[in-house]
């Protein structure tokens, strides 16, 4: 059984291309930050990088140091332009002898044709697991205790990952604890129908709320290209080694960490608004027509408005009020907490 039959068995298709919920999403808001939630992950695909090579290959082309990826536990990385700016994030882990490389499906098929133009010679093989890889979250104080409950292993660490009869289940970084189950689509609708019984089934955005309030920035069409690495704080997650040699942008984003002149940071904003898309252009008060950030990502508070992760010049990170999208764009009432990460 296909990804795309699993979701439509649940009556789940609706949310693979879209931000379509179970229900009200402010309700699934608040759902996710109180109670205990399950949601597809539709919105994640995956390359896979085999074959002798595999490592060196990505060693040579990603942000993290490849050699240091454990056996347990999943790495961030970053895909960046010869200018240093990001193209993709990945979450790796191993596969037996192959490296997984987790990302949006959005981003996915440029970020492979990219990658595969610098194969050349190399002995590697990277192929897009589509409808192979299919997972769904579980958040919430009783998710543990679920997952130890249908018998699957529970990892005790952010980023750890374990496997037990074909099901991985990765620990993932919240304000709440969240889990990942990755497995063949026969195995995890039977999962979701015996968990779902116990938690209530909340859309993406609910999801993307959780990944926002942990400081995750996702890289989005319309944003790549955009950010260099550290104005994503993914030196502050782990995403990037400042020894391990020479990848794309390397130089520019060394040179930005040894000599300090980073201007610009990802925050974590709290609007009274409707939702922002990513790229959208952040305004100061008063109005000035140079943009002082830009929307990395947002989701539904359960209150109203919105949450934000948000790249702004560091000089406003204290603001007060902003305009979204022009600087003629009302003035919104904002609270800016430290930077995000």
């Amino acid at each position: 059984m296909s990804a795309s039959a699993w979701l439509a068995n649940e009556r789940l298709s609706h949310l693979a291309n879209g931000d379509l919920a179970f229900g009200p999403v402010h309700e699934e808001a608040a759902a996710a930050l109180s109670n205990t939630v399950i949601s597809p992950l539709a919105h994640l695909g995956a390359i896979r990088a085999s074959g002798a090579e595999a490592e060196i290959f990505l060693q040579n082309q990603l942000s993290n140091d490849v050699r240091e990826l454990g056996t347990s536990r999943a790495q961030l990385a970053s895909y960046n332009s010869a200018k240093g700016r990001v193209l993709d994030l990945f979450l790796l882990r191993r596969d037996g002898d192959a490296i997984l490389l987790e990302t949006r499906r959005d981003t996915l098929a440029a970020t492979l044709k990219r990658l595969r133009m610098f194969v050349l010679r190399s002995k590697v093989v990277l192929e897009d697991l589509a409808e192979d890889y299919c997972a769904f979250g579980l958040a919430g104080p009783q998710a543990a205790e679920l997952l130890a409950q249908v018998g699957l292993p529970v990892p005790a660490q952010d980023w750890d990952w374990l496997t037990a009869d074909g099901v991985t289940v990765l620990r993932r970084p919240g304000v709440t604890t969240r889990y990942s189950v990755h497995a063949p689509a026969a195995s995890l609708g039977g999962l979701w129908n015996r968990l779902a019984t116990q938690a209530r089934p909340v859309g993406s955005a609910a999801w993307r709320l959780l990944d926002i309030l942990a400081g995750l920035p996702a890289i989005e069409p319309q944003t790549a290209d955009h950010f260099v690495a550290q104005m994503l704080n993914l030196d502050r997650l782990g995403a990037i080694s400042f020894t391990k040699g020479c990848y794309p942008g390397q130089e520019i984003v060394a040179r930005m960490h040894y000599l300090g002149n980073l201007k610009r940071r990802m925050f974590l904003c709290r609007v009274g608004t409707a939702e922002a898309a990513a790229a959208t252009p952040i305004h100061a008060a008063d109005g000035g027509a140079q943009a002082i950030g830009e929307v990395v990502q947002s989701a539904p508070l359960p209150e109203g408005g919105t949450a934000l992760l948000a790249v702004l010049q560091l000089s406003h990170g204290t603001d007060t009020q902003f305009r979204l999208g022009t600087a003629d764009a009302a003035v919104l009432t904002v609270k800016i907490s430290a930077e995000a990460a």
